[in-house]
């Protein structure tokens, strides 16, 4: 199964490789843009030596961060250490060391492990969101470019999630200022997916926000094939299928002269203007276009294109759950180290539950609690830490038989009225639910 253990096995054994002073040391000489460790980091007897500092990182954290020290000094049996002895040390770790550790989870989940498919593809469902920052004039000059702003609104960053929705594992996770389009963000992100991703079939599903050329031309010379509802007045033959009464038809989109002239200064010369693609209406007026000629989305019962609402409750779970709009500092690089942090811990979440499930022996339609299954990650957070294979076997099984223990049912056909808001006055994340927090 994708979630085995041999999998989480796999992600503990890059955690405790990351947590190597060595280890850092070595992505420092890869990365000129980073400052050397100096050779006392990892041998010295410090009240928080490498190791510990860089599992705390990973370490689910929501509260204040003296309160978080001493629950994690108990969880390790070591002394306490105060706030500004962390604040000091977590300088040393740049935050691009924890996205590199997400990465290389990413790629051993995908080489391990055997993955859900749909007709041979890959499903990458791609969503948007903001981000609520602190109201620090740093954070305002670094992540409010290209805004004009007042003096009561809220800091926002602008965020990316790419997600695996059929195996719920995010590939690809980041926030920048709220002045970068959405489209600019997924891109960045596509050039870093990881090669064994590409070698899968992706098809990367999106929303009519991202209904643009640029988009398009850029995901045909990477080969990767997507599905996106089209928007009115994209084009005058997508208008005129959306108000017709055709199931299926396939064209040929050719833009303007302004928008070739675009592609060709972006992507060069010999970029390819003409994209033949499929609209396919799959409801009334929710039309798609897709580069997939091979499957009829029509008649298939999984309906592709809905799965991509799987990423926007995964984006309501790391901001309401995982709280990761909750930084523990206000600089920049420990802004992004929580990040990085909470879509790790996601996906590390992600693959323990689908353990836990198998663990239960009912046929009723139910799922782990993940609310509580992140209390319990917490609470045994330490066999990720401690590098002893006999007693990581023992205790993994008895928190997962744990998680399977806490379920909810699965309500099919549910549906929840989604409320908009211009602007998130208390900084925060609103969710619908009454839930309880976990961390």
């Amino acid at each position: 199964m994708f979630a085995s253990d041999n999998i989480i096995n796999t992600v503990r054994s890059e955690i405790v490789k990351y947590s190597s002073p060595e280890n850092l040391n070595l992505f420092c000489k890869s990365h000129p843009d980073y400052s050397m460790t100096g050779s006392g980091t990892g041998t010295r007897n410090r009240k928080l030596p490498f190791p510990d500092l860089f599992h705390f990182l990973l370490y689910p954290r929501a509260k204040s961060t003296d309160i978080e020290l001493l629950e994690f000094s108990h969880l390790i049996g070591k002394s306490n250490v105060n706030k500004s002895d962390f604040s000091k040390r977590r300088k040393l770790i740049p935050a691009e060391y924890l996205r590199a550790l997400h990465r290389d989870i990413v790629s051993d989940i995908y080489s391990t492990g055997t993955l859900n498919r749909w007709h041979g593809y890959l499903l990458l469902a791609a969503d948007g969101t903001t981000y609520s920052m602190p109201n620090t004039p740093q954070i305002r000059e670094e992540y409010l470019q290209g805004r004009k702003t007042g003096n009561g609104e809220q800091v926002l960053a602008r965020g990316i999630v790419l997600k695996d929705v059929l195996n719920d594992i995010i590939v690809a996770s980041n926030m920048e200022c709220y002045g970068k389009d959405e489209i600019r963000l997924l891109r960045d992100e596509l050039d870093r997916l990881p090669d064994i991703i590409r070698s899968m079939n992706p098809v990367v599903i999106m929303d009519r926000k991202y209904c643009a050329y640029t988009l398009l031309a850029d995901l045909r010379r990477r080969g990767i094939d997507f599905i996106i509802r089209v928007k009115e007045r994209f084009n005058a033959d997508v208008d005129s299928f959306i108000h017709s009464e055709e199931q299926t038809k396939e064209i040929t989109l050719t833009p303007a002269a302004t928008t070739i002239k675009k592609l060709k200064r972006i992507y060069g010369l010999n970029v390819n203007c003409e994209f033949t693609v499929r609209l396919v209406r799959l409801s009334g007026n929710t039309v798609v276009m897709t580069s997939i000629k091979d499957v009829s989305l029509q008649q298939d019962p999984s309906d592709p294109y809905h799965l991509r609402w799987d990423v926007e409750t995964t984006i309501g779970f790391v901001k309401n759950n995982l709280q990761v709009e909750i930084f523990s500092s206000i600089t920049d690089n420990s802004i992004r180290q929580d990040f990085n942090a909470k879509t790790i811990q996601y996906n590390l979440l992600s693959i323990l539950c689908r353990r836990a499930a198998e663990l239960r022996h009912d046929d009723t339609k139910r799922k782990i609690n993940r609310n509580v299954a992140l209390g319990i990650l917490k609470l045994e957070f330490n066999i990720f830490i401690e590098n002893n294979p006999l007693t990581f076997k023992e205790i993994l099984h008895n928190m997962l038989n744990e998680m399977a223990r806490f379920s909810i049912p699965i309500k099919s056909e549910r549906h929840n009225p989604r409320v908009f808001r211009k602007i998130k006055h208390s900084g925060k994340y609103i969710t619908l639910h009454n839930y309880r927090e976990a961390i």
